[in-house]
């Protein structure tokens, strides 16, 4: 059994100071901003979009150091969404320039890459060091995945709950949530409705119905939803309005920042109200950002060496010419690793393990035929208490994934 003192050097090792990520965020690129924010409108558009066109914006600005771009850039291409001559290279080589420039949501995808060996060997301990030192640097999301890691009994669940409030200061919806349920289960009740409060600004739907629900005053007997809250019908009603807004716009991350405006906590007296939200009248009254002109944006690609066309290295010409200077022989097979996304043809026959965040749940290993089209996922996403899925239902939904060929298909 460890001693004492090796108990406290181990809690040493895990103390945590909450830093924010903006702290360390470089200025963005005014020029580089502008090509940014076309290529997001052309991601963002509805019905077809042309991801190529917007990738070759992400790569000239993420070439002046654009983080937000280079961060996008990385998922279209990891995904299979947008074409690069080598994918995972080209992956790994975005996020090292996060790293080298400081950016702490540098060192959270580098965790994932490792997680999923995407691009590099992997590594389970050294992702969990990537993914605190995103969290020391102010990544949210590293702040929120860490604290499930130290959030059990056994571990250090006191640490969980910095970086967890932390996490929520930020803007972080899981972690207010989960922050919400660990303070409410502990009959911590007001700093749960405040936590929860923050969760509803931030998008969080069970935020929302946690309020509504406490707002009608259960009985203590009723642990789930008992929050030592006063009856208010008025204030229940306005939480489950909230709650089917964010509903009705899933998927285009919908916010409340009006939250205090809408319905502020005891004491405050309810406003009136009239039904609107500020993130609704910001979304129509957006107009499309300009698109740069063609002298911008060959500018700046050639100032870094860039093919205006894509935003590819001028110096990759072995990527362009590979296809012609292959001599026409037996095709080798699909070396094992290879990723393709759902959507496209199976390249390979053998067997095929998706990629999911490891909070999911799903049939993940399947063995597919050459030119088999590969599945969306049909994957279970577990709440934070397992009764909440009693109550309310597991969530189960069909998500997009990339596929991994992990061994060949037996002769």
């Amino acid at each position: 059994m460890p001693s004492q003192s090796e108990i406290s050097a181990v809690r040493a090792n895990l103390a945590f100071t909450c830093v924010h990520e903006a702290d360390h965020l470089p200025p963005l690129d005014p020029e580089a901003d502008k090509l940014f924010k076309y290529g997001l409108f052309l991601e963002k558009l509805d019905g077809h979009k042309d991801l190529n066109a917007a990738a070759r914006y992400y790569r000239i600005a993420s070439a002046y150091g654009h983080y937000k771009a280079n961060h996008n850039l990385q998922l279209l291409v990891s995904q299979g969404r947008a074409d690069s001559p080598h994918p995972d290279r080209e992956t790994i080589d975005l996020v090292e320039k996060l790293i080298k420039a400081g950016v702490p949501g540098g060192y959270y995808d580098m965790g994932h890459y490792l997680e999923l060996g995407y691009g590099v060997e992997q590594n389970a301990d050294k992702a969990r060091r990537y993914f605190r030192k995103a969290a020391d640097l102010g990544s949210p999301e590293a702040q929120a995945y860490v604290a499930n890691l130290l959030a059990p009994i056994d571990k250090a669940p006191d640490i969980a709950r910095q970086m967890r409030q932390c996490a929520v200061d930020q803007g972080q919806r899981d972690a207010a949530n989960t922050l919400g349920i660990d303070l409410q289960t502990d009959k911590l009740f007001p700093e749960a409705v405040k936590v929860f409060q923050k969760g509803v600004a931030a998008g969080d739907t069970l935020s929302a119905l946690a309020l509504e629900e406490g707002f009608k005053a259960p009985p203590a007997t009723n642990e789930l939803n008992y929050l030592a809250l006063a009856s208010d019908p008025e204030r229940s009603r306005r939480y489950k309005l909230i709650g089917k807004f964010i509903d009705e716009r899933e998927g285009h991350n919908p916010k409340v920042p009006d939250i205090d405006k809408i319905v502020p906590l005891p004491p405050a007296k309810l406003p009136p109200w009239d039904g609107t939200f500020q993130w609704q009248k910001e979304q129509d009254a957006a107009v499309p950002p300009q698109k740069p002109s063609e002298e911008l944006v060959h500018r700046l690609a050639k100032s870094k060496n860039l093919d205006p066309a894509t935003g590819l290295p001028l110096s990759s010409g072995e990527a362009k010419t590979s296809q012609v200077d292959e001599p026409a022989e037996p095709r080798a097979r699909t070396p094992i690793g290879t990723t393709a996304k759902a959507g496209a043809r199976c390249p390979e026959s053998g067997v095929w393990c998706a990629q999911i965040r490891p909070e999911l749940q799903a049939n993940t290993t399947r063995t597919f035929s050459k030119g088999d089209v590969l599945p969306l996922l049909d994957v279970y996403e577990p709440r934070p208490l397992a009764l909440l899925d009693s109550v309310f239902g597991k969530r189960r939904y069909t998500t997009d994934v990339i596929w991994k060929l992990v061994a060949y298909e037996k002769a």
